[in-house]
């Protein structure tokens, strides 16, 4: 990605809950809240590896670049 960061986006509008994305996660950065039905992503433990955003039948995850800090 030539030095640029990115990040996970995900779009609750087009997502079908197959939760396809947490399969794929090698980290378990993706997981599923099941009393709420929703997906749930912990940044921290993210590599950024494009394997949920593969994975998706919808497009609802993909990536976005991240905003520069103030403090970088």
């Amino acid at each position: 990605m030539s030095g640029r960061r990115i990040r996970l986006a995900w779009n609750p509008d087009y997502c079908r809950h197959c939760f396809g994305c947490t399969a794929m996660c090698q980290r378990g950065a993706l997981t599923v809240d099941h009393e709420r039905g929703t997906l749930r992503y912990d940044i921290r433990l993210c590599i950024r590896c494009g394997s949920c955003i593969r994975a998706c039948p919808t497009g609802a995850m993909h990536a976005e670049a991240e905003q520069p800090s103030e403090n970088a």
